[in-house]
């Protein structure tokens, strides 16, 4: 009896041991959160570096954690250029052996402080912390940073030196007759911008025109006008000729790339490019004009970017610096003799350059920066070789809580969710058993390419991110049997709807047009909306398909039943029958979003300021106690209690200089 409760006390203390760890790992990682919280969202470096130095002298013993916030003080001290960074890559080598995979990263870091460039010591400074209003170019000569306002067609610079903007006045036509797209390039010497203009050419079309103009608005001349869609991307060095993209008219899902002469709008294409939009990603001109670098999408077991080098006249092309991972042109070092380009072949993004001449790689790729950012935007080098981007963070997140839906008041405050990846999700929605949630990940700044499926368990709370075999995947919803996504994408011979496994990510497609799909609960009934734009319905084994209703926008959702969709037009919210019939009125005022609860007996309409909910066969609407400022995509648990909602707080743009970035043989004096 005495070893008996010998062991039962051995037991309970071995209990109440794991019991205080488990409380302990969790006090250390939500220090951890708010530390990249500071560090990742808000660019506090030192005071994310100081609750990392307190994670560290508090928990040690939790080592996953303590490994992981020394890594991010590193980083920190990396941005910062100092010194300590070295020391805290070194100490998890000595202190963390045991962390394999921080280890293999401190390593890598350790060997990028090493590397080419770094003989004077790099050096990161922040110049603006609020780069908002600064432009994406950098002039030769080191001094002004451009960008267009495209209310009035003046040119704003940023004094690099004083920090301050000046304006150039248009004295030119402007947007008078034609709407102005913000796609444009500045030439290589600065004085000149060519940009695009769409001019109504009839009732539903519209002619595209590329212009170059001086930047006081002198000179105004129109190089091509047709219904083909284009793209400045670069200027020829010597001025002679612009670099665009051409997406044809017939074929929006494939592009060109096309030289137009600025002496008499000559066209030359260069080079097809499937799946234009979003397989090419920038193209640029070498210094010297010979040759020219791109970025383009290729087909693999997962899509991924390559960069590509050609004659400027479009022959003998190769691929520079291939690898399975992901790779993204940044453009070329000032003295023509290296591509820079963006890889996340170690797992992070990074800045690697390759050495070209004669228009092929010499050497093996060298790793110039280590976390460098996704979506940061290179705006060029200085004379002296530093170099200036932006970086871009998105603001906001995901939000959980809970409310009752019989009284509109809340019952669990709406609280903020870890998510992988900063910013708002996108397009959250429930799976019908309740067990997962699914919604779009983004990394940079959220544009298409960069959308991430992810599917997060409702009960763990982990995340999980799929890899279709698809170039993008957007305007997601569940199939009915909890186990697969239904979305547009795309691939490099086309797009459509497609099925997309959630555990394995295998995909099937279903349709080859249409956008905002949703499958019926007979797994067979695939809704969406065609051009109209047209709610349609269509059989999946018999390819018949009918007109359901028409709608404004693509913003509809379907019954949990498959028998009803709900949508928003005429400034009133309106419920339609798959089957036919008039659309009945079940709201009356401006709404932005309406989606179906769980047992399909209400609908929550989300208008400007406020969240409604309305009986879907009629009656009194219920405003619901939810008023987070900047609130979408909110959408409620089967459970018809739990609600999570994004919130879009926008991004934050910041100015940085790198210095000694390249080699002293590389800089152009």
């Amino acid at each position: 009896m005495k070893r008996f409760f010998i062991l039962l006390a051995v037991i309970t203390l071995a209990a109440l041991s794991i019991t205080a760890f488990a409380q302990r790992a969790k006090d250390a990682e939500v220090l951890y959160h708010r530390g990249v919280q500071l560090e990742e969202v808000k660019g506090e470096l030192k005071e994310a570096i100081a609750v990392y130095e307190k994670l560290l002298k508090e928990f040690v013993n939790v080592r996953t954690i303590a490994a992981q916030a020394l890594l991010r003080m590193g980083i920190c001290y990396e941005k910062l250029g100092q010194k300590e960074a070295q020391a805290a890559y070194q100490r998890i080598l000595r202190d963390f052996a045991d962390q394999a995979e921080i280890v293999a990263q401190a390593r890598v870091r350790l060997a990028a402080l090493g590397g080419p460039g770094i003989a004077g010591g790099l050096v990161t400074r922040r110049i603006l912390a609020d780069a908002s209003g600064v432009g994406d170019f950098l002039t030769a000569d080191g001094k002004y940073i451009n960008q267009i306002d495209w209310k009035t067609g003046d040119v704003v610079q940023f004094d690099v030196a004083s920090g301050q903007p000046r304006r150039i006045k248009n004295g030119g036509p402007w947007g008078n007759d034609d709407q102005v797209n913000v796609d444009h390039a500045f030439s290589r010497d600065g004085k000149q911008i060519a940009y695009i203009a769409e001019v109504r050419s009839g009732a539903k079309q519209w002619d595209t025109l590329l212009r170059i103009r001086n930047l006081d608005g002198s000179g105004l001349r129109t190089l091509y006008s047709e219904r083909d869609y284009i793209e400045p991307l670069d200027w020829s060095p010597d001025g002679r000729a612009i670099l665009t993209s051409r997406y044809r008219e017939n074929e929006r899902a494939a592009a060109d790339l096309v030289l137009i002469s600025t002496g008499d709008g000559s066209v030359r294409a260069l080079r097809n490019t499937p799946a234009g939009f979003v397989a090419l990603n920038r193209a640029s001109f070498s210094p010297d004009g010979r040759y020219i670098a791109f970025g383009l999408q290729r087909e693999g077991p997962t899509p991924h970017g390559d960069v590509f080098l050609m004659i400027a006249d479009g022959r003998d092309e190769v691929v520079i610096a291939g690898h399975p991972a992901d790779e993204k042109l940044l453009g070329w070092t000032p003295d023509g003799k290296s591509l820079i380009f963006l890889s996340d072949r170690t797992g992070t993004w990074d800045v690697w350059t390759a050495r070209v001449t004669g228009g092929k790689q010499q050497g093996e790729p060298e790793l110039l920066k280590r976390d460098f950012g996704s979506d940061s935007k290179l705006l060029g080098f200085a004379p002296d070789g530093s170099l200036y981007y932006k970086s871009v963070t998105r603001l906001g997140g995901l939000f959980s809580g809970a409310i009752d839906l019989e009284t509109g008041k809340v019952l669990v405050p709406p609280a903020p969710v870890a998510t992988r990846y900063t910013g708002p999700p996108l397009q959250p929605a429930w799976s019908p058993d309740g067990r997962n949630l699914a919604y779009i990940s983004c990394w940079g700044s959220g544009m298409l390419g960069s959308f991430i499926l992810t599917i997060r368990s409702a009960e763990m709370g982990e995340e999980r991110f799929l890899k279709p075999h698809l170039l993008f995947v957007n305007q997601i919803s569940w199939g009915p049997d909890n186990r697969s996504i239904i979305a547009i994408g795309g691939t490099l011979t086309g797009f459509g709807i497609f099925r997309i496994d959630a555990e394995t990510s295998e995909v099937t497609k279903l349709a080859d047009n249409g956008v905002a799909p949703r499958l019926c609960p007979d797994g067979k009934t695939l809704v969406y909306v065609k051009e109209g734009p047209i709610v349609v319905k269509r059989n999946l084994d018999t390819g018949a398909e009918s007109d359901v209703v028409k709608i404004r926008g693509i913003n509809y959702d379907l019954s949990p039943d498959g028998k009803d969709v709900v949508f928003w037009m005429e400034d009133a919210v309106k419920i339609a029958s798959l089957n036919g019939g008039e659309p009945r009125e079940v709201y009356r005022g401006p709404a932005k979003y309406a989606r179906w609860t769980g047992d399909g007996r209400r609908i929550i309409v989300q208008a400007s300021g406020s969240t409604w909910l309305v009986p879907a066969q009629g009656g009194t609407p219920l405003k619901l106690d939810l008023a987070v400022p900047k609130m979408m995509f909110v959408t409620v648990h089967p459970d018809n209690r739990r609600v999570v909602f994004s919130v879009d707080e926008g991004s934050k743009s910041e100015l940085w200089m790198m210095e000694n970035f390249l080699p002293a043989t590389k800089v152009v004096k």
